[in-house]
C-alpha cells in the first residue's frame, strides 16, 4: 500500500472561459490536459457564468459531481438533469454538453470506461467515521472539500486541510479512521 497527501498549496488553477479550474492529479504523471494523452484526470472548476458550454473531448468518459451551487446540464440529444451539491452526473465527452446556473465541481475523466465509485460522506462536528473502500481498487482518492480532519490509516496519522487530495494505491480491505472537531465533507472516488 502506497498513500501521497497532497495539499490545495500545490495545485495550480487555470483559467477557462466561463470560470477557474483546478487540476489535482493526472495520470501518467507526464500527461497533459491539452494533449488529452492521460488516462486519468480529477479537478474542480469554478463555472461563473450563468450559461456555458462545456469542452468537446471526444474518447473521454466524464463523471461530475456538484460541490456548491446548482447547475441544469443538457446533454444535447440525449438528456437534461438538475444537479445540486453531492449530485453526480455521468456522460461522454462526445456529447455536446451545455449548463445553466453557477457552481463549484469536482471532475473524473478517463480514457476508457474504467470500474469506480464515486459519492460524498457528510460528517458531523466531534463524530468519528471508520471509512472502508466498497471494493477492492487500484487507487482511493479522498477530496476534502470542507473542514479539516485527522486521518489514520493503520499505524500513521495525517492531517488534511480543506482542498487536500489523499490517495491510496491497494488499500486492500484496510479501515481509514477519520475524525474531526468540525463538520466535514469528503468527495470519494475508488478508481481500477
Amino acid at each position: 500500500m502506497k498513500t501521497t497527501l497532497l495539499s490545495p498549496q500545490q495545485f495550480v488553477p487555470s483559467q477557462w472561459s466561463g470560470g477557474s479550474s483546478t487540476q489535482l492529479y493526472i495520470s501518467p504523471a507526464n500527461a497533459t490536459f491539452s494533449e488529452r494523452n492521460f488516462e486519468l484526470r480529477i479537478s474542480t472548476a469554478k463555472v461563473e457564468v450563468e450559461q456555458s458550454s462545456f469542452t468537446p473531448l471526444p474518447g473521454i468518459q466524464r463523471k461530475l459531481m456538484i460541490l456548491d451551487g446548482e447547475i441544469t446540464i443538457k446533454h444535447e440529444g440525449q438528456y437534461s438533469k438538475n444537479l445540486q451539491a453531492f449530485d453526480v452526473d455521468h456522460f461522454s465527452g462526445d456529447w455536446k454538453t451545455s449548463s445553466m446556473g453557477t457552481c463549484t465541481d469536482f471532475n473524473v475523466m478517463t480514457s476508457k470506461p474504467q470500474e469506480s465509485e464515486f459519492y460524498h460522506l457528510k460528517m458531523e462536528a466531534t463524530k468519528s467515521y471508520k471509512f472502508r473502500a466498497k471494493q477492492e481498487y487500484k487507487k482511493t482518492f479522498l477530496y476534502l472539500d470542507s473542514g479539516n480532519i485527522q486521518l489514520q490509516l493503520r499505524n500513521e496519522k495525517f492531517i488534511l486541510e480543506t482542498g487536500s487530495l489523499f490517495i491510496i494505491e491497494h488499500l486492500n480491505g484496510s479501515f481509514i479512521d477519520l475524525t474531526s472537531n468540525e463538520a466535514f465533507d469528503v468527495v470519494v472516488l475508488e478508481i481500477n
